[in-house]
């Protein structure tokens, strides 16, 4: 489970738990997570992000080799969660969760689960100049709204990675989805290096969801792991 120096690992989780295996996650939480769990007013919202945040002590209590109770989350600069000995970045959309893990480097990840929207306008407003104009060539109107939800995840994975969330605007950065499947940051503002320093992984965590790694390393192996631990899913 633990990362080796030089890997990515991305582990994909179901979020949809039965209720016996929700209290036990629950009792692995601080009292500030507990507090977190019982704030949300809808029963599926709660039990999804308790599952989320169970989901991501287990894992990183796995790769610690420590209990899921004893792992010490912490927070840094702009509120970015570390512990000791492992980078990580969690992100949950609907029934699914992502955990980026590394040893070594900086992560950031996004999952998103596409529903119906006005993703033409949301483009228009929040993607660099490039990002528009190549999303536009793109005539069918399903094959856009899937490549937009692909750059979505990319654009957010960066925010998650660097730390700087919506303190820096979705415009202020460039990100090209490749033929291949693959992607790659052009530029970054305030960044110089930011071409050269960060490496984009889009990913396929099944069923219709989106997703995406950005790590602050050059181009590395991903791992990616479902739960039960083992299962291994398709980039």
């Amino acid at each position: 489970m633990k990362p080796r120096p030089g890997e990515l690992v991305a582990v994909v989780a179901d979020l949809d738990v039965a209720p016996e295996r929700l209290s036990r996650m629950l009792s692995t939480f601080t009292a500030r997570e507990k507090a977190r769990f019982y704030s949300f007013a809808q029963e599926q919202h709660r039990s999804r992000w308790g599952a989320a945040r169970g989901t991501l002590r287990e894992v990183l209590g796995a790769a610690l080799g420590q209990a899921p109770a004893d792992v010490q989350i912490r927070y840094g600069a702009h509120g970015k969660p570390f512990v000791d000995g492992l980078r990580f970045n969690l992100s949950h959309s609907g029934a699914r969760a992502l955990v980026a893990l590394s040893v070594d480097c900086e992560v950031g990840a996004d999952i998103e689960l596409p529903r119906p929207r006005r993703t033409d306008d949301i483009a228009r407003r929040f993607y660099a100049p490039g990002e528009i104009e190549r999303l536009f060539k793109l005539s069918d109107a399903p094959a856009r709204q899937a490549e937009f939800f692909r750059l979505w995840c990319c654009k957010e994975a960066f925010l998650k990675v660097t730390g700087e969330g919506l303190s820096r605007s979705t415009r202020s950065y460039e990100i090209e989805l490749l033929p291949d499947g693959g992607a790659r940051l052009l530029w970054a503002k305030g960044l110089p290096d930011a071409a050269t320093r960060y490496s984009v992984y889009p990913l396929d965590p099944g069923s219709s969801y989106r997703a995406a790694l950005v790590a602050e390393s050059p181009p590395r192996p991903v791992r990616i792991l479902g739960t039960p631990f083992g299962d291994t899913l398709a980039i």
